[in-house]
């Protein structure tokens, strides 16, 4: 607190020497982390860095702004290797905002002190009360939905109740905050209604969606699916997809060509105008699409049409066909094809020499893709859960210092010109799991898949039919 209030004090001296000049709009914004987990903050404006802000050698830090504009910033904390989390805050010209923080608890720890403070307080205080709501919106889920409807009801009067004593307050609220505000209060709110139907359905083993009131989605008018201003804001941003969801899942699909993604992507194309979110919301669904699959790899071939005939990003466009390239190189059901490693004291071998008739789980990985440490946590627990498999990991992006080689056994890179980079040109980590007759049971699934607890079972539940894999 020491260090916190010198900040104080060294904010509203740089304040007062500037208050002769009417024409300055000086914005402060710093403040002190506990336990960092890096040497900086990264202060972000729609996804762009505003600046880089550097803690002193007592975790403090200060910047000053000469010509910031009011809107919704996101301060970013953490490193690739031990990962990042973020936080919102609304800055206005002439704010001196000040946070504390400790990254053993980076939300719920978080304070905010200064001019600007209450309002940052109030939507920091709205975030973690819809975090606990969450909990209790699985459990409204089960009731018949006049009764949820209710439920839902009593909470958003708590959340206006504790808007309404902010605004009743003497803090003076901009017009852009009270929108923001508004989506912080209610937009939770709108979500689970639009979750709700099928989340009913699939609970309560519905053939049918269950019946809702005419007035149910009356809030709907209201609300404008391509504010611009809002798209940075995840709990606008979740909204959105959580009514296009609705939308498509309501409409009716009975083949495998019109199905639940190609609705989703219609209803997308139909309901978005904002470019660059319209690619980003067909994307998500096309990949989600794929990683959702539970049994193998597989791109709906008609969704994969729309994509590419609506998407304007290119780069977006070469990852999913790259992806679906992937899904065509190794088919389940037939047998593995040979092909070149190099293991971690440079010698060379091949994937049948390393397996030898055993069953196996070939994991691609990336350090650049993912967090080592939660890959060795990982492994090690499949390992454990699993030990009659052999696990067997190919470094995408091979580094010499990785951890991961010291951690875990059965670690190799793949040959300059091994014929398994096919396997991977879109550089998606992939699992392939492979029985002890050498023939693939899933060609891509993944480590972090729901799913791969009930596929690794099953793989260790099946009997060896035939001897033809050998070296």
């Amino acid at each position: 607190m020491k260090q916190l209030i010198t900040i104080l004090i060294v904010i509203f001296t740089f304040i007062s020497c500037n208050t002769s000049d009417k024409s300055k709009k000086n914005t402060y914004f710093g403040g002190q982390i506990i336990n960092p987990k890096s040497n900086n903050i990264i202060l972000m404006k729609d996804e762009k860095v505003l600046d880089t802000l550097w803690l002193n050698s007592d975790n403090s830090f200060l910047a000053e702004f000469d010509s910031i504009s009011e809107g919704l910033y996101t301060f970013k904390h953490g490193s690739y290797k031990k990962g990042f989390e973020f936080q919102y805050v609304y800055i206005e010209p002439t704010d001196s905002i000040i946070i504390r923080l400790n990254t053993w608890d980076f939300d719920e720890s978080l304070v905010f002190n200064g001019i600007g403070a209450e309002k940052n307080n109030f939507l920091i205080s709205s975030f973690l009360k819809n975090e606990k709501d969450n909990y209790n919106f699985h459990l409204f889920s089960d009731f018949k939905s006049a009764v949820f409807e209710k439920k839902l009801d009593s909470v958003q009067k708590i959340n206006l109740g504790q808007y309404t004593q902010l605004k009743n307050s003497e803090i003076e609220l901009s017009e852009g905050f009270e929108k923001l505000a508004d989506v912080s209060v209610n937009y939770p709110i709108y979500r689970r209604k639009e979750m709700y139907p099928y989340i009913h359905k699939n609970r309560i083993h519905l053939d049918s969606f269950p019946e809702v009131s005419k007035s149910y989605y009356d809030y709907r008018k209201d609300i404008n699916l391509n504010n611009e201003s809002l798209l940075s804001f995840f709990t606008y941003h979740n909204y959105v997809s959580s009514q296009l969801y609705n939308l498509a899942y309501s409409k009716n699909y009975s083949d495998e060509e019109n199905n639940l993604t190609t609705n989703l992507l219609n209803t997308i194309i139909e309901k978005i105008t904002i470019e660059k979110f319209k690619n980003e919301l067909l994307y998500q669904a096309i990949y989600n699409d794929f990683r959702e699959n539970q049994t193998s790899c597989s791109i709906n071939k008609k969704a994969l049409e729309i994509f590419i005939a609506n998407s304007t990003d290119k780069y977006q466009i070469d990852r999913i066909q790259k992806l679906a390239a992937d899904c065509e190189s190794i088919k389940a059901q037939k047998p593995l094809e040979n092909f070149e490693l190099i293991s971690l004291n440079n010698s060379r071998t091949n994937i049948k020499s390393v397996i030898k008739n055993k069953k196996t789980v070939i994991y691609f990985w990336s350090p650049e893709m993912m967090s080592q440490d939660i890959l060795i946590k990982r492994v090690k627990k499949l390992q454990k859960n699993h030990p009659s498999l052999l696990f067997v990991g190919i470094n995408i992006h091979p580094n010499k210092d990785s951890k991961v080689n010291k951690a875990l056994e059965n670690q190799y890179i793949l040959t300059e010109h091994s014929s398994a980079k096919k396997y991977i040109t879109s550089l998606q980590p992939r699992t392939i799991l492979i029985n002890d007759d050498g023939i693939i049971s899933n060609s891509f699934t993944f480590l972090s898949s729901p799913f791969l607890e009930r596929q690794l079972k099953k793989l260790e539940s099946k009997k060896r039919l035939i001897s033809n894999f050998t070296s």
